[in-house]
Protein backbone atom coordinates (compact mmCIF):
# COMPACT_ATOMS: atom_id res chain seq x y z
CA UNK A 1 0.00 0.00 0.00
CA UNK A 2 1.05 3.67 -0.86
CA UNK A 3 0.23 6.32 1.62
CA UNK A 4 -0.92 9.26 0.16
CA UNK A 5 0.39 12.97 1.06
CA UNK A 6 -1.82 15.94 2.19
CA UNK A 7 -1.66 17.63 -1.25
CA UNK A 8 0.26 21.14 -1.30
CA UNK A 9 2.29 20.32 1.79
CA UNK A 10 6.51 19.33 1.69
CA UNK A 11 7.88 18.01 4.34
CA UNK A 12 10.88 20.26 6.23
CA UNK A 13 14.17 19.11 6.26
CA UNK A 14 14.61 16.28 9.39
CA UNK A 15 17.48 17.88 11.82
CA UNK A 16 20.96 16.68 10.36
CA UNK A 17 23.63 19.38 10.42
CA UNK A 18 25.48 18.80 6.99
CA UNK A 19 26.17 21.65 5.62
CA UNK A 20 24.62 23.39 8.03
CA UNK A 21 21.42 23.54 5.71
CA UNK A 22 19.00 22.62 8.08
CA UNK A 23 18.30 22.95 12.06
CA UNK A 24 20.98 21.18 13.97
CA UNK A 25 20.39 19.44 16.87
CA UNK A 26 22.87 19.42 19.76
CA UNK A 27 23.76 15.90 18.43
CA UNK A 28 25.18 16.36 15.22
CA UNK A 29 27.30 18.58 13.04
CA UNK A 30 29.33 18.25 10.33
CA UNK A 31 31.91 20.10 7.86
CA UNK A 32 31.05 21.35 4.14
CA UNK A 33 34.55 21.33 2.41
CA UNK A 34 34.55 19.51 -1.32
CA UNK A 35 37.51 16.57 -0.78
CA UNK A 36 41.13 16.99 -1.39
CA UNK A 37 41.10 15.84 -5.20
CA UNK A 38 41.93 17.08 -9.00
CA UNK A 39 38.24 18.45 -10.45
CA UNK A 40 37.83 20.16 -13.69
CA UNK A 41 36.93 23.54 -13.15
CA UNK A 42 33.79 23.35 -14.46
CA UNK A 43 32.71 20.36 -12.01
CA UNK A 44 33.88 22.40 -9.14
CA UNK A 45 32.04 25.03 -10.24
CA UNK A 46 28.93 23.58 -10.64
CA UNK A 47 29.44 21.57 -7.46
CA UNK A 48 30.33 24.78 -5.49
CA UNK A 49 26.86 26.25 -7.08
CA UNK A 50 24.80 23.08 -6.04
CA UNK A 51 26.07 23.35 -2.45
CA UNK A 52 25.08 26.71 -2.30
CA UNK A 53 21.35 26.26 -3.34
CA UNK A 54 21.53 23.21 -0.70
CA UNK A 55 22.18 25.45 2.10
CA UNK A 56 19.97 28.12 1.05
CA UNK A 57 16.96 24.84 0.84
CA UNK A 58 17.09 25.35 -3.14
CA UNK A 59 16.92 21.52 -2.57
CA UNK A 60 15.55 20.50 -5.94
CA UNK A 61 18.22 22.90 -7.84
CA UNK A 62 20.66 21.58 -6.06
CA UNK A 63 19.75 17.73 -6.69
CA UNK A 64 19.63 18.76 -10.16
CA UNK A 65 23.39 19.55 -10.57
CA UNK A 66 24.28 16.61 -7.72
CA UNK A 67 22.96 14.34 -10.68
CA UNK A 68 23.85 15.58 -13.72
CA UNK A 69 27.71 16.04 -12.47
CA UNK A 70 26.91 12.20 -11.32
CA UNK A 71 25.17 11.39 -14.48
CA UNK A 72 28.72 12.58 -16.51
CA UNK A 73 31.17 10.66 -13.71
CA UNK A 74 29.40 8.25 -11.62
CA UNK A 75 32.20 7.74 -9.19
CA UNK A 76 32.03 11.74 -8.42
CA UNK A 77 32.95 11.50 -4.61
CA UNK A 78 31.55 14.92 -3.80
CA UNK A 79 28.42 14.65 -5.81
CA UNK A 80 27.65 11.00 -4.43
CA UNK A 81 28.20 12.46 -0.47
CA UNK A 82 26.00 15.55 -1.05
CA UNK A 83 23.88 13.66 -2.80
CA UNK A 84 23.28 11.30 0.11
CA UNK A 85 23.00 14.04 2.51
CA UNK A 86 20.01 15.22 0.59
CA UNK A 87 18.38 11.82 0.20
CA UNK A 88 18.59 12.03 3.84
CA UNK A 89 16.63 15.00 4.40
CA UNK A 90 13.86 13.80 2.00
CA UNK A 91 14.24 10.81 4.33
CA UNK A 92 15.40 8.10 2.21
CA UNK A 93 17.54 6.69 4.50
CA UNK A 94 18.93 3.40 2.89
CA UNK A 95 19.76 5.59 -0.60
CA UNK A 96 21.78 8.44 1.49
CA UNK A 97 23.96 5.74 3.17
CA UNK A 98 24.34 3.95 -0.09
CA UNK A 99 25.72 6.76 -1.61
CA UNK A 100 27.73 8.40 1.09
CA UNK A 101 29.21 4.78 1.84
CA UNK A 102 29.87 4.87 -2.20
CA UNK A 103 31.65 8.15 -1.32
CA UNK A 104 34.06 6.96 0.94
CA UNK A 105 34.66 4.20 -0.91
CA UNK A 106 35.94 6.03 -3.75
CA UNK A 107 37.64 8.97 -2.10
CA UNK A 108 38.64 7.09 1.02
CA UNK A 109 40.97 10.12 3.07
CA UNK A 110 37.16 11.81 2.92
CA UNK A 111 36.85 12.44 6.14
CA UNK A 112 33.67 14.66 5.85
CA UNK A 113 31.88 11.97 3.81
CA UNK A 114 33.07 9.74 6.78
CA UNK A 115 31.69 12.14 9.64
CA UNK A 116 28.29 12.50 7.47
CA UNK A 117 28.36 8.94 7.15
CA UNK A 118 27.91 8.47 11.03
CA UNK A 119 25.35 11.34 11.33
CA UNK A 120 23.19 9.18 8.94
CA UNK A 121 23.53 6.34 10.27
CA UNK A 122 22.84 7.76 14.04
CA UNK A 123 20.03 9.57 12.96
CA UNK A 124 19.40 5.47 11.45
CA UNK A 125 19.14 4.00 15.12
CA UNK A 126 23.07 2.21 13.70
CA UNK A 127 25.17 3.22 17.11
CA UNK A 128 27.86 1.12 16.16
CA UNK A 129 28.32 1.72 12.41
CA UNK A 130 27.82 5.36 12.95
CA UNK A 131 31.03 5.17 15.72
CA UNK A 132 32.77 3.00 13.16
CA UNK A 133 32.71 6.43 11.11
CA UNK A 134 33.19 9.00 13.28
CA UNK A 135 36.33 6.58 14.28
CA UNK A 136 37.33 7.05 10.89
CA UNK A 137 37.12 10.23 10.04
CA UNK A 138 38.91 10.87 13.23
CA UNK A 139 42.04 8.39 11.70
CA UNK A 140 42.41 10.91 8.41
CA UNK A 141 42.05 14.18 11.28
CA UNK A 142 42.71 13.38 14.93
CA UNK A 143 41.90 16.58 16.08
CA UNK A 144 38.38 17.31 14.08
CA UNK A 145 35.58 18.61 16.37
CA UNK A 146 33.01 17.94 14.97
CA UNK A 147 34.05 14.00 14.58
CA UNK A 148 34.80 14.14 18.39
CA UNK A 149 31.98 16.17 19.19
CA UNK A 150 29.65 13.88 17.57
CA UNK A 151 31.23 10.66 18.59
CA UNK A 152 30.56 12.26 22.36
CA UNK A 153 26.86 12.04 21.37
CA UNK A 154 27.11 8.42 19.92
CA UNK A 155 28.99 7.10 22.80
CA UNK A 156 26.02 9.15 25.34
CA UNK A 157 23.40 7.33 23.05
CA UNK A 158 25.39 3.99 23.66
CA UNK A 159 25.38 4.82 26.93
CA UNK A 160 29.33 5.28 27.91
CA UNK A 161 28.88 8.30 29.33
CA UNK A 162 32.89 8.50 30.50
CA UNK A 163 33.78 8.15 27.04
CA UNK A 164 31.20 10.41 25.67
CA UNK A 165 32.56 12.72 28.17
CA UNK A 166 36.05 12.57 26.86
CA UNK A 167 35.02 12.82 23.50
CA UNK A 168 33.32 16.06 23.97
CA UNK A 169 35.65 17.74 26.38
CA UNK A 170 38.69 17.22 23.60
CA UNK A 171 36.45 18.75 20.96
CA UNK A 172 36.08 22.03 23.30
CA UNK A 173 39.83 21.89 23.46
CA UNK A 174 40.27 21.59 19.70
CA UNK A 175 37.67 23.79 18.89
CA UNK A 176 36.63 26.03 22.10
CA UNK A 177 34.09 27.86 19.82
CA UNK A 178 32.44 24.44 18.88
CA UNK A 179 28.79 24.99 20.03
CA UNK A 180 27.44 21.73 19.84
CA UNK A 181 30.38 20.34 21.50
CA UNK A 182 29.05 22.28 24.72
CA UNK A 183 25.63 21.16 24.09
CA UNK A 184 26.67 17.36 23.69
CA UNK A 185 28.49 17.45 27.10
CA UNK A 186 25.98 19.15 28.73
CA UNK A 187 23.47 15.97 27.41
CA UNK A 188 26.08 13.77 29.07
CA UNK A 189 25.97 15.56 32.26
CA UNK A 190 22.85 16.16 32.85
CA UNK A 191 22.42 12.52 31.90
CA UNK A 192 24.00 11.67 35.07
CA UNK A 193 22.50 14.36 37.34
CA UNK A 194 25.57 16.89 36.96
CA UNK A 195 23.41 19.90 36.42
CA UNK A 196 25.47 22.35 37.41
CA UNK A 197 28.20 21.11 35.18
CA UNK A 198 25.57 20.83 32.20
CA UNK A 199 24.37 24.70 33.26
CA UNK A 200 27.92 26.00 32.32
CA UNK A 201 28.14 24.51 29.08
CA UNK A 202 24.37 25.61 27.84
CA UNK A 203 25.50 29.24 29.23
CA UNK A 204 28.95 28.50 27.41
CA UNK A 205 27.32 27.63 24.16
CA UNK A 206 24.75 30.89 24.29
CA UNK A 207 27.74 33.00 25.03
CA UNK A 208 28.95 31.66 21.77
CA UNK A 209 25.93 32.07 20.04
CA UNK A 210 22.59 33.56 21.56
CA UNK A 211 20.19 33.16 18.03
CA UNK A 212 21.52 29.35 17.96
CA UNK A 213 18.26 27.16 18.74
CA UNK A 214 18.83 24.93 21.10
CA UNK A 215 20.89 27.04 23.79
CA UNK A 216 18.03 28.49 25.62
CA UNK A 217 15.94 25.91 25.60
CA UNK A 218 18.64 23.85 26.93
CA UNK A 219 19.32 25.84 29.49
CA UNK A 220 16.32 26.28 30.62
CA UNK A 221 15.29 22.57 31.11
CA UNK A 222 18.41 21.78 33.17
CA UNK A 223 17.54 24.81 35.47
CA UNK A 224 14.28 23.53 35.83
CA UNK A 225 15.58 20.15 36.73
CA UNK A 226 18.58 21.56 39.07
CA UNK A 227 15.36 23.12 41.16
CA UNK A 228 15.85 26.71 39.63
CA UNK A 229 12.64 27.44 37.86
CA UNK A 230 13.20 31.74 38.53
CA UNK A 231 16.29 31.44 36.81
CA UNK A 232 14.86 29.45 33.90
CA UNK A 233 12.19 31.59 33.89
CA UNK A 234 14.57 34.53 33.24
CA UNK A 235 16.55 32.69 30.70
CA UNK A 236 13.30 31.82 28.58
CA UNK A 237 12.11 35.02 29.03
CA UNK A 238 14.88 36.81 27.75
CA UNK A 239 14.71 33.98 24.37
CA UNK A 240 11.06 35.18 24.45
CA UNK A 241 12.08 39.06 24.13
CA UNK A 242 14.33 38.72 21.57
CA UNK A 243 12.21 36.17 19.29
CA UNK A 244 8.44 37.28 19.95
CA UNK A 245 7.13 35.28 17.47
CA UNK A 246 9.41 31.50 18.75
CA UNK A 247 6.26 29.25 19.80
CA UNK A 248 8.82 27.38 21.68
CA UNK A 249 10.21 29.82 24.26
CA UNK A 250 5.91 30.79 24.85
CA UNK A 251 4.97 27.25 25.06
CA UNK A 252 8.52 26.26 27.58
CA UNK A 253 8.03 29.80 29.65
CA UNK A 254 4.15 29.04 30.32
CA UNK A 255 5.38 25.67 31.25
CA UNK A 256 7.80 26.87 34.02
CA UNK A 257 5.99 30.10 35.12
CA UNK A 258 2.45 28.43 35.18
CA UNK A 259 1.35 32.12 34.03
CA UNK A 260 -0.77 32.22 30.53
CA UNK A 261 -0.72 28.74 30.42
CA UNK A 262 -2.76 27.32 27.11
CA UNK A 263 -5.80 25.06 26.53
CA UNK A 264 -3.43 23.26 24.60
CA UNK A 265 -0.02 23.15 22.88
CA UNK A 266 0.20 25.86 19.75
CA UNK A 267 0.33 24.01 16.49
CA UNK A 268 3.04 25.84 15.77
CA UNK A 269 4.90 24.51 18.74
CA UNK A 270 3.84 21.25 17.73
CA UNK A 271 5.35 21.41 14.55
CA UNK A 272 8.39 22.90 15.68
CA UNK A 273 9.07 19.92 18.25
CA UNK A 274 8.28 16.84 16.08
CA UNK A 275 10.34 17.89 12.85
CA UNK A 276 12.79 18.92 15.06
CA UNK A 277 12.77 15.20 16.35
CA UNK A 278 11.80 13.79 13.26
CA UNK A 279 14.95 11.82 12.11
CA UNK A 280 15.81 10.55 15.21
CA UNK A 281 12.56 10.41 16.72
CA UNK A 282 12.36 6.18 17.07
CA UNK A 283 16.30 5.66 18.50
CA UNK A 284 15.29 8.58 20.72
CA UNK A 285 12.44 6.98 22.14
CA UNK A 286 14.31 3.24 22.59
CA UNK A 287 16.63 5.26 25.11
CA UNK A 288 13.30 6.45 27.40
CA UNK A 289 12.07 2.90 27.72
CA UNK A 290 8.68 4.65 25.98
CA UNK A 291 6.19 1.87 25.89
CA UNK A 292 3.07 3.77 25.64
CA UNK A 293 2.17 2.37 21.79
CA UNK A 294 3.09 -1.21 23.22
CA UNK A 295 0.64 -0.38 26.01
CA UNK A 296 -2.52 0.96 23.69
CA UNK A 297 -1.93 -2.21 21.38
CA UNK A 298 -2.44 -4.20 24.29
CA UNK A 299 -5.36 -2.47 25.35
CA UNK A 300 -6.96 -2.62 21.88
CA UNK A 301 -6.23 -6.41 21.90
CA UNK A 302 -7.90 -7.12 24.84
CA UNK A 303 -11.19 -5.71 23.36
CA UNK A 304 -10.98 -6.40 19.63
CA UNK A 305 -9.44 -9.69 20.08
CA UNK A 306 -10.15 -10.58 16.17
CA UNK A 307 -7.72 -8.80 13.47
CA UNK A 308 -10.24 -8.76 11.51
CA UNK A 309 -8.79 -6.34 8.80
CA UNK A 310 -12.46 -5.02 8.10
CA UNK A 311 -12.60 -1.43 10.32
CA UNK A 312 -11.75 2.17 9.55
CA UNK A 313 -9.07 2.94 11.97
CA UNK A 314 -7.09 6.77 12.66
CA UNK A 315 -3.92 6.22 14.28
CA UNK A 316 -4.06 10.01 15.91
CA UNK A 317 -0.90 11.89 15.93
CA UNK A 318 0.85 9.11 13.91
CA UNK A 319 4.02 10.05 14.02
CA UNK A 320 6.65 8.26 12.82
CA UNK A 321 3.99 5.30 12.63
CA UNK A 322 4.96 3.12 15.85
CA UNK A 323 1.65 1.87 15.91
CA UNK A 324 1.16 1.30 12.57
CA UNK A 325 2.31 -2.73 11.97
CA UNK A 326 -0.01 -3.55 15.21
CA UNK A 327 -3.19 -1.73 13.28
CA UNK A 328 -2.64 -2.32 10.25
CA UNK A 329 -4.16 -6.46 10.88
CA UNK A 330 -7.28 -4.44 11.95
CA UNK A 331 -7.98 -2.28 9.01
CA UNK A 332 -9.37 -2.09 6.12
CA UNK A 333 -8.61 1.02 5.69
CA UNK A 334 -5.71 2.60 8.30
CA UNK A 335 -5.42 6.22 8.21
CA UNK A 336 -2.68 8.72 9.81
CA UNK A 337 -3.28 11.89 11.07
CA UNK A 338 -0.16 14.05 12.37
CA UNK A 339 0.53 17.84 12.28
CA UNK A 340 4.18 17.15 11.97
CA UNK A 341 5.35 17.15 8.14
CA UNK A 342 8.40 15.56 9.27
CA UNK A 343 7.15 13.23 11.18
CA UNK A 344 5.03 11.49 8.12
CA UNK A 345 7.72 11.46 5.67
CA UNK A 346 9.20 8.59 8.11
CA UNK A 347 5.71 7.25 8.35
CA UNK A 348 5.10 7.70 4.44
CA UNK A 349 7.77 5.11 3.96
CA UNK A 350 6.82 2.32 5.80
CA UNK A 351 4.01 1.48 3.24
CA UNK A 352 1.44 0.71 5.75
CA UNK A 353 -0.69 3.43 5.97
CA UNK A 354 -3.47 3.51 3.44
CA UNK A 355 -3.58 7.89 3.93
CA UNK A 356 -1.72 10.08 5.71
CA UNK A 357 -2.90 13.48 6.51
CA UNK A 358 -1.00 16.83 7.79
CA UNK A 359 -3.82 18.26 9.61
CA UNK A 360 -4.47 19.66 13.34
CA UNK A 361 -6.14 16.57 15.23
CA UNK A 362 -9.05 18.15 16.47
CA UNK A 363 -10.01 20.07 13.01
CA UNK A 364 -9.79 16.30 11.53
CA UNK A 365 -12.13 15.02 14.10
CA UNK A 366 -14.48 17.81 13.91
CA UNK A 367 -14.44 17.46 10.07
CA UNK A 368 -15.39 13.65 10.17
CA UNK A 369 -19.14 12.30 11.45
CA UNK A 370 -19.06 8.56 11.81
CA UNK A 371 -16.01 7.78 9.91
CA UNK A 372 -13.95 5.46 11.99
CA UNK A 373 -14.38 1.47 14.20
CA UNK A 374 -11.25 2.30 15.91
CA UNK A 375 -9.34 5.43 17.15
CA UNK A 376 -5.82 5.25 18.83
CA UNK A 377 -3.91 8.07 20.72
CA UNK A 378 -0.48 6.87 21.94
CA UNK A 379 1.39 9.74 23.73
CA UNK A 380 -0.76 12.81 21.69
CA UNK A 381 -2.74 13.80 24.44
CA UNK A 382 0.06 14.93 26.23
CA UNK A 383 0.00 17.81 24.21
CA UNK A 384 -3.48 18.71 25.19
CA UNK A 385 -4.45 20.73 28.37
CA UNK A 386 -8.42 20.78 28.12
CA UNK A 387 -9.72 16.99 26.51
CA UNK A 388 -13.31 18.31 26.20
CA UNK A 389 -12.86 19.29 22.53
CA UNK A 390 -10.83 16.31 21.37
CA UNK A 391 -12.69 14.15 23.10
CA UNK A 392 -16.05 15.55 21.76
CA UNK A 393 -14.17 15.55 18.43
CA UNK A 394 -13.34 11.54 18.91
CA UNK A 395 -17.11 10.30 19.74
CA UNK A 396 -18.27 12.65 16.73
CA UNK A 397 -15.83 11.11 14.39
CA UNK A 398 -16.68 6.93 15.81
CA UNK A 399 -19.65 5.01 14.33
CA UNK A 400 -21.78 3.65 17.32
CA UNK A 401 -19.54 1.48 19.67
CA UNK A 402 -16.71 2.38 18.12
CA UNK A 403 -13.56 2.42 20.33
CA UNK A 404 -11.30 4.63 21.95
CA UNK A 405 -8.30 4.02 23.24
CA UNK A 406 -5.25 6.37 24.13
CA UNK A 407 -2.99 7.69 27.19
CA UNK A 408 -2.45 10.38 29.04
CA UNK A 409 0.30 11.38 31.58
CA UNK A 410 -1.32 11.18 34.68
CA UNK A 411 -1.01 13.88 37.84
CA UNK A 412 -0.31 12.52 41.40
CA UNK A 413 -2.73 15.20 42.92
CA UNK A 414 -6.44 16.14 41.92
CA UNK A 415 -5.77 19.33 39.95
CA UNK A 416 -9.07 20.67 41.29
CA UNK A 417 -10.65 22.45 39.70
CA UNK A 418 -8.66 22.79 36.07
CA UNK A 419 -8.04 18.94 36.00
CA UNK A 420 -5.04 19.50 34.12
CA UNK A 421 -1.21 20.81 34.55
CA UNK A 422 1.40 21.87 32.04
CA UNK A 423 4.78 20.33 33.29
CA UNK A 424 8.22 22.05 32.87
CA UNK A 425 9.31 20.16 30.44
CA UNK A 426 6.40 21.21 28.14
CA UNK A 427 3.48 18.21 28.39
CA UNK A 428 0.32 18.51 30.50
CA UNK A 429 -0.37 15.81 32.96
CA UNK A 430 -4.13 14.88 33.94
CA UNK A 431 -6.03 13.90 37.02
CA UNK A 432 -7.25 10.42 37.05
CA UNK A 433 -10.85 12.04 37.56
CA UNK A 434 -11.26 14.81 34.69
CA UNK A 435 -10.13 12.01 32.30
CA UNK A 436 -13.01 9.99 33.24
CA UNK A 437 -15.75 12.46 34.04
CA UNK A 438 -14.34 14.42 30.65
CA UNK A 439 -14.82 11.18 28.53
CA UNK A 440 -18.85 10.48 30.53
CA UNK A 441 -19.86 13.54 29.35
CA UNK A 442 -18.63 14.06 25.78
CA UNK A 443 -20.65 10.28 25.05
CA UNK A 444 -18.36 7.67 26.05
CA UNK A 445 -19.07 4.67 28.15
CA UNK A 446 -15.40 3.75 29.99
CA UNK A 447 -14.06 -0.07 29.73
CA UNK A 448 -10.98 0.12 31.67
CA UNK A 449 -8.15 2.90 32.57
CA UNK A 450 -4.85 1.46 34.46
CA UNK A 451 -1.76 3.38 35.61
CA UNK A 452 1.30 2.55 33.77
CA UNK A 453 4.70 3.12 33.70
CA UNK A 454 5.39 5.30 29.71
CA UNK A 455 8.40 6.27 29.72
CA UNK A 456 11.70 7.57 31.62
CA UNK A 457 11.88 11.01 31.98
CA UNK A 458 15.66 12.06 33.50
CA UNK A 459 16.04 8.27 34.51
CA UNK A 460 12.09 8.68 36.21
CA UNK A 461 9.69 6.42 35.54
CA UNK A 462 6.38 8.94 34.18
CA UNK A 463 2.94 7.83 35.33
CA UNK A 464 -0.04 7.22 32.81
CA UNK A 465 -3.34 6.26 32.32
CA UNK A 466 -4.40 3.80 29.78
CA UNK A 467 -8.01 4.28 28.94
CA UNK A 468 -10.41 1.72 26.99
CA UNK A 469 -13.47 3.85 25.78
CA UNK A 470 -16.93 2.56 23.36
CA UNK A 471 -18.73 5.33 21.98
CA UNK A 472 -22.23 5.31 23.03
CA UNK A 473 -25.34 4.62 20.71
CA UNK A 474 -27.18 7.30 20.56
CA UNK A 475 -30.10 6.14 22.38
CA UNK A 476 -27.66 5.67 25.71
CA UNK A 477 -25.75 9.35 25.07
CA UNK A 478 -29.57 10.93 25.46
Amino acid sequence: MVARRAKGKTAPIPRIAALRIAKRGPSCHSGFELVKHRHAADVLQRLRRAIGLHRQGKIADAEAIYRAVLSRNPIQPDALHFLGLLEQQHGRREEAIRLIRRATEVAPHYADAFNNLGNVLKVNGDLEQAETCYRKALALRPHDANALSNLGAVLRAKGDLDAGEAACRSAIESDPSHIEAYNNLGNILSKQQRHDEAIACYRASIALDPYHPDGPKLLGIALCAAGKPEEAKVVYRKWLDREPKNPVAAHLLAACSGEQVPARASDEYVKNLFDGLAGEFDRHLSHLVYRAPELVMSAVARELPDACGSLEVLDAGCGTGLCARWLRPYARTLSGVDLSAGMLTYATHLALYDKLMEEELTAHLQARCAAYDLIICADTLCYFGSLDIVFAGARGALRARGWFVFTVEQATDDLTPVGYRLSPHGRYCHAHAYVLDTLTKTGFRIATAETATLRNEGGVPVAGLVVTAQACDQTASD
